[in-house]
């Protein structure tokens, strides 16, 4: 089960983005009482947390699948497209200023993206907007 919701985790395909309602609907028939199995100590990615007061530079990992989380705040998660003024800032990362050409899309507390490898991304925030989220990068 674990290797399967990895390997779909991981495929290739469009950006997914499930909100925080449609989680919350998902598990409102689930039993009470659930069973998880830590995965601790596995070398799965690197998980970080972030919070954001400006918007991000553009980026593109071309081996790495990000899954975020949002935790609080909000932003607009702009991806597709191509990387302005795109630049190597280390061995399979492209950074840049903007994205030309992509969707956008706003995001808040509960929503769920999926990133896969290879497609350009970016964080923007209004003017005194933050954002706090979880992010893993899963990959070889």
């Amino acid at each position: 089960m674990i290797l399967l919701l990895a390997a779909a985790i991981l495929a290739a395909g469009p950006v997914e983005i499930w909100s925080g309602g449609e989680l919350k609907s998902a598990s409102a028939g689930l039993a009470a009482e659930a069973q998880a199995k830590a995965i601790a100590g596995k070398s799965i990615g690197a998980a970080s947390v972030w919070r954001r007061s400006r918007s991000g530079e553009a980026e593109l990992h071309k081996t790495k699948t990000d899954l975020i989380v949002i935790e609080d705040g909000s932003a607009t998660l702009v991806f597709g497209g191509t990387i302005r003024g795109a630049h190597a800032t280390q061995a399979n990362e492209i950074r840049g200023t903007g994205i030309d050409g992509g969707e956008s899309r706003k995001l808040g507390p509960g929503d769920v993206i999926r990133i896969p490898a290879n497609t350009p991304h970016q964080f923007v925030l209004d003017k005194g907007q933050s954002v706090a989220y979880f992010a893993l990068k899963l990959g070889p």
